[in-house]
């Protein structure tokens, strides 16, 4: 089993191989097959091509993920991309989050950006300014953005969703993502509590729906709509009861 392990002036950290180190301040850390850091781990830049196992909290501006990422502790900095499985003990909080792999998450996600073309699953909060999505997602508390758009290729699920201009919408056969994540003509999403300030919906399973200006589209089952402005519901759309407020 071939290692090698190397740290200079700067404090680069590479492996290669299968090699277990200290965590530390690093400029860049790479790994090229199978790594195990001990201890909280801060650089500018990590990438991983294999696996990686960190006992502790990962700070970094960029990070990429190729592979599997094991982190028991926080994830904290700039850029993560991932095409891999990344898994989180503590909590998240990152500018940009590109998922399109696996992210699952035992704690809060936070993030500026979050673009989800894989999975996504936390058992906690998910916060972002824009939240895009064209994957899969389950959040065990609440989903939260000034902006969200939603596009159903699976079954979505959310304990509760706030925002202030929230979109859902079935996905389409002829975007470029279906040709390798074709999307399930059953895909649904489902809450228990929706408010926001304009809310459309299509396929979308909620027991309370609250906002300014709501549109409830084809193959939506909701309970409750609590509207200010502006309440429609399309053809195919199943509304037990409404209530301007």
């Amino acid at each position: 089993m071939n290692q090698h392990v190397a740290g200079d002036a700067i404090r680069n950290l590479s492996i290669t191989g299968s090699s277990s180190v200290m965590g530390g301040t690093y400029n860049s850390v790479k790994i090229v097959g199978e790594g195990s850091i001990e201890g909280d781990t801060s650089c500018a830049k990590l990438s991983c091509v294999g696996t990686l196992e960190v006992d502790g909290t990962v700070t970094a501006d960029k990070m990429n993920i190729v592979g599997t990422c094991e982190v028991t502790g926080g994830l904290r900095g700039g850029e993560l991309k991932t095409s891999g499985t990344v898994s989180v003990g503590g909590t998240t909080q990152l500018r940009e989050l590109n998922i399109a792999g696996t992210i699952e998450s035992k704690n809060h996600v936070y993030s500026e950006q979050i673009k989800l073309k894989g999975m996504l699953h936390t058992l906690g909060d998910c916060e972002a300014e824009q939240f895009t999505a064209r994957g899969i997602f389950e959040i065990g508390g609440l989903l939260n953005a000034g902006k969200l758009q939603i596009h159903l290729y699976r079954d979505c699920k959310a304990h509760e969703i706030g925002g202030g201009h929230i979109i859902v919408r079935k996905a389409k056969w002829l975007h470029p993502l279906s040709f390798f994540f074709k999307p399930s003509s059953s895909a649904r999403l489902t809450v228990s509590v929706m408010e926001g300030d304009h809310i459309y919906l299509e396929n979308t399973i909620a027991d309370i729906v609250r906002g300014n200006q709501v549109v409830i589209g084809p193959g939506c089952e909701i309970g409750l709509v609590e509207f200010k402005e502006h309440f429609e519901k399309r053809k195919d759309a199943v509304v037990r009861d409404n209530r301007k407020v």
